[in-house]
């Protein structure tokens, strides 16, 4: 019985696994909707380039990003985004600051998809970039991008961008309702993954707000707070008695 294991044993063999093939087929399908697909094909293959982040993606976005319609430019900041490089940061700069001598139909959806790439790349360093930029919103009234700016501080500072995260403490001083209680939305978010990391003096602010004149930035204090005490911040739990009992 000893010699007839030993037979079998000998007669089985590991099992060869292969290389998946998948994610090649996948990158050289991207590739090629890159080089030739329509509109509609290039932003649905926008979830693949982020998770492939295959470098040979690079070359072919950034020659949309600068050189395609404008539509294929949107598509292709989107992409950067989701690539997730902070060497991209520099030419989605670039890129909005041109877009600014443009106008017409899509040049405003091109500038916010900038700006979303921008914050889901995440690096602190864009502070620098937004805030001027900030300004000239303010002066030029452009509320919609400034709205798309803090969003997008508040995405880095959800990935841990201190200098994006004082930024928006900074906002919260400022003049505009608006993007006051968009800044207090933002900070909470910013510590979803981290409730009990909030800074005394951000936590102080917010409750000092919650006391606003205007409604808006009081109603968002106090819905920053509820934010907070809900993912488990135990000084904002603290607030809400009612939270405590639930």
């Amino acid at each position: 019985m000893g010699s007839s294991k030993k037979k079998v044993v000998s007669l089985i063999k590991p099992v060869q696994k292969k290389a998946p093939q998948y994610s090649e087929e996948m990158i050289q399908d991207c590739l090629l909707i890159m080089q030739s697909g329509d509109i509609e094909d290039l932003f649905e293959i926008i979830p693949r380039i982020g998770v492939l982040r295959d470098p040979r993606f690079t070359d072919s976005l950034l020659d949309l990003l600068f050189n395609g319609d404008i539509k294929r430019r949107e598509f292709a900041a989107y992409a950067l985004g989701a690539m997730g490089l902070r060497e991209f940061l520099n030419p989605l700069k670039q890129a909005f600051l041109e877009s600014r001598k443009m106008k017409g139909f899509g040049t405003e959806e091109f500038q916010i998809a900038v700006i979303e790439a921008i914050g889901a790349i995440g690096d602190d360093a864009a502070v620098d970039f937004f805030l001027p930029l900030l300004k000239n919103c303010e002066e030029a009234k452009g509320a919609k991008i400034a709205r798309w700016i803090v969003e997008s501080l508040g995405s880095i500072a959800q990935q841990g961008g201190e200098r994006s995260l004082d930024a928006l403490v900074e906002l919260t001083h400022q003049s505009q309702p608006e993007l006051q209680a968009l800044a207090l939305s933002e900070i909470s978010v910013a510590f979803w993954h981290r409730p009990n990391e909030i800074d005394e003096n951000i936590l102080a602010r917010i409750c000092q707000l919650t006391a606003d004149r205007s409604a808006v930035v009081a109603e968002s204090a106090v819905a920053a707070l509820q934010s907070l005490a809900d993912v488990g911040c135990r000084r904002a739990e603290e607030l809400f008695p009612e939270h405590n009992q639930i």
